[in-house]
């Protein structure tokens, strides 16, 4: 091979000008490097779904999302609902859309842990065993951290880690039964690197992703059920009432995706029957690329990201609970 390999470059210097060299180098570049990217395509595909095959037949999964009555998670029950798909809404808040004959709605508080569990017998009774979990719920209160109440941190941490743990603690033991489901967690990218008047929720979707890796492991060397995909959403900001306020910052923060996109993006992994590990960002790098750049340029990120939150007013779905 380095026989060849050294004909080959010889072969290049003696017949082709340097303008020709140029291009050719160039077209070697781009062919190394999209060959690269569908290597590591290909290689993640694998590892993400244990290399097992899975088949979702859509007549009969039922599909659950936390936080359905509206946001990205309501586009989301919409959008896969319209397929004809069985789609059950666990939300404190009522339904912001009129529902077809195939969504069910159930009121229920996911931070209670209790509560949720005779809400998920009502469920199994009603309409099935849910097999496709989406866990969406969020809430954001836009606080600097000493600012705060022990309400806000308590239902930020409750809802966006606790309401997370319990919604996979109730519905994934029949997934890992059957070896046949799909959990996806609504993460964000802020899990990735915490913003001022944020700090609680950030550390709360850096949880989220967390909880994502380790359960995607679990399946494989814990519960043997390497069928069942483990997959993660990671959004940047997103026109939801949960933003209501926030300020563009030029080449970082600027007016979000809409829900709709959102939604159709996550739905198409729930009906691609494979795991991913999704990330939505209009940055100019991946998140997760900041966690091993230089710490200054961390810094000069939250920087320009620090005054976004100043004008941040979100809409509270729990406001009775404070």
């Amino acid at each position: 091979m380095a026989n060849y390999l050294g004909s080959a470059a010889q072969f290049a210097l003696d017949h082709l000008n340097q303008r020709q060299l140029h291009y050719s180098l160039l077209l070697s570049a781009l062919g190394l490097g999209y060959g690269s990217s569908w290597l590591n395509q290909s290689w993640s595909d694998e590892a993400l779904n244990h290399g097992t095959t899975a088949d979702f037949d859509w007549d009969k999964e039922i599909v659950l999302v936390t936080g359905g009555a509206g946001g990205i998670g309501g586009e989301i029950v919409l959008r896969m609902a319209q397929s004809g798909t069985r789609v059950v809404v666990l939300d404190v808040m009522e339904l912001t859309y009129i529902p077809s004959s195939n969504i069910y709605y159930y009121q229920c508080d996911i931070t209670d842990h209790e509560a949720l569990k005779r809400v998920a017998q009502r469920i199994r009774a009603e309409v099935g065993e849910p097999t496709v979990v989406v866990a969406n719920a969020g809430i954001c209160r836009g606080k600097a951290l000493l600012e705060e109440t022990e309400h806000d941190v308590e239902l930020t941490i409750g809802v966006n880690t606790l309401g997370l743990l319990w919604t996979v603690k109730t519905f994934l033991p029949s997934m890992v039964e059957r070896n046949h489901g799909h959990v996806l967690i609504v993460a964000s990218v802020t899990g990735y690197m915490g913003t001022a008047r944020s700090v609680d929720y950030c550390a709360s979707k850096a949880a989220a992703i967390s909880i994502y890796e380790g359960l995607h492991t679990e399946m494989k060397h814990v519960y043997k059920s390497p069928a069942v995909r483990i997959s993660c959403a990671s959004p940047s900001l997103v026109q939801t009432k949960m933003f209501k306020g926030i300020k563009p910052v030029a080449g970082m923060v600027g007016s979000g995706m809409r829900p709709s996109f959102v939604a159709g993006k996550i739905a198409d992994v729930l009906y691609s029957g494979k795991a991913q590990n999704l990330i939505l960002s209009r940055w100019a790098l991946p998140p997760g690329i900041m966690r091993v750049l230089p710490q200054w340029m961390r810094v000069h990120v939250q920087d320009r990201a620090a005054s976004s939150l100043e004008s941040l007013d979100p809409h509270n779905p729990m406001a009775s609970k404070l």
